[in-house]
This record gives structure tokens, sequence and C-alpha cells, in this order.
């Protein structure tokens, strides 16, 4: 399928681990006036699509949910360094005294911009999905009743369906709870935090307290 303008002005700047990595590399490898230009261009579209608290500071918490979800838990911390740093060489991040990250408002108004490029292609992504949701919503369903009769492995499998089909976000959260109790999967905290962080980043607000206890336990 042909490429909208909007996915080919996103290609390559989304906040999946090998473009964040080759962000930080142009940046660290831009020599001249011209390279620093461009990548300062490609880079802006990183910023829009980070979280914001009040005063245009970056929400680090809702940003490693983000990351995590295409960067294993073991490297979070480095590719989030990579990005937080790779933007505050170029001053599109300033990084305060505290250690927080605020945008600079010297690039607002393309920040802005980006900002509504990131929002139209995550829009589309969704709309991507459509097509796909009632298939995964029935295999969704299907999980439940086999985990409600005991059989978690086949419910299991059915969540993974439905999150492979259309990322639903029920299917995520149903995951993580079977990851974090060893129902029907081999139990493992980080799996379990990468799914109720995908859950969360589409919007399954549900799995925010699940996010906190997986991460209680880990710290245990």
């Amino acid at each position: 399928m042909e490429q909208s303008k909007i996915e080919a002005m996103m290609d390559g700047r989304t906040l999946t681990k090998e473009n964040i990595l080759n962000m930080y590399q142009m940046v660290q490898n831009a020599s001249d006036a011209e390279e620093k230009k461009n990548v300062m261009k490609h880079s802006v579209f990183f910023v829009g699509q980070l979280p914001l608290k009040e005063n245009h500071v970056v929400d680090v918490e809702k940003t490693e949910r983000i990351v995590n979800v295409t960067v294993p838990l073991d490297e979070l911390e480095t590719y989030m360094q990579y990005l937080l740093d790779g933007l505050a060489t170029q001053t599109l991040l300033l990084k305060k005294e505290d250690g927080s990250y605020e945008v600079n408002t010297k690039y607002e108004n393309t920040v802005v911009k980006a900002r509504k490029i990131a929002r139209a292609y995550q829009l589309e992504q969704e709309k991507a999905k459509e097509e796909s949701l009632p298939k995964a919503k029935k295999m969704y369903q299907m999980g439940t009743k086999y985990y409600h009769s005991g059989q978690y492995t086949e419910a299991a499998a059915c969540f993974l369906n439905a999150v492979e089909m259309a990322d639903y976000r029920m299917a995520c959260y149903s995951l993580a709870m079977m990851y974090m109790e060893g129902k029907g999967v081999d139990a493992s905290l980080s799996e379990a935090l990468y799914y109720a962080r995908k859950a969360i980043v589409q919007g399954g607000v549900i799995a925010e307290p699940l996010e906190k206890e997986i991460l209680e336990k880990m710290n245990r």
C-alpha cells in the first residue's frame, strides 16, 4: 500500500528502538552546519511525540511507557538517555538543574507543528487497525472464556492473537496479568510490565494500577 504523506513524514522518526539509536548517532556524527540543520529537522518529530507536564516539562514516566513498547526493559534506561541526551545536545530539550528536561520554547512553533503531524500519524495507525478490531475483540472474548474455565494456555494464545491483530488494550492487560501470575505462560515481570505499558499506551488506564504493582514487585 502506498505511503500517505503523514506516514512518509514520520518514517524513521517514531519512538522505536532503531529510530532512537539512529537519531542519537546522527546527533553525535553531525559535524558541519548543514548536517546539524538536517538532524534538527529530523529530530523535532521526536519531541513532538513526547508526553509533557506543565511548563513544557517532559513526562519521563509516560515516555518510558512508550519507549518500553519497543525497547526491552534491560535496555530501557540506555535508550531513554539516547533519546533525551540526543535531543538536549541539539537544544530542542533543555536539561534543568533537577535533572528534568523541558522543551526549548525557542522552537515552540516548530514543535507544535510536529505534534500535530505525530497526532495525525497516530490517528492513521488507529484507523488502519479498525478493520481488525472486531476480530480482535472476538478473540479476546474467546480468551476470557478459556481463562474462566481454567484453560490458561489457550487463553494466553487468544489474548496474544488479539494483540497481534489490533493491539487490543484489554488483551494487553490480560496478558500482563497472566505473566505476572504465571498462568498459561512462564512468569515474567518484565513481560508483564511490557504488556501493562502497552495497554496504557493504547488508552487502557485500567492497567495503571497493575503497572505500579509490577514495578513494586520488581523493586523488592
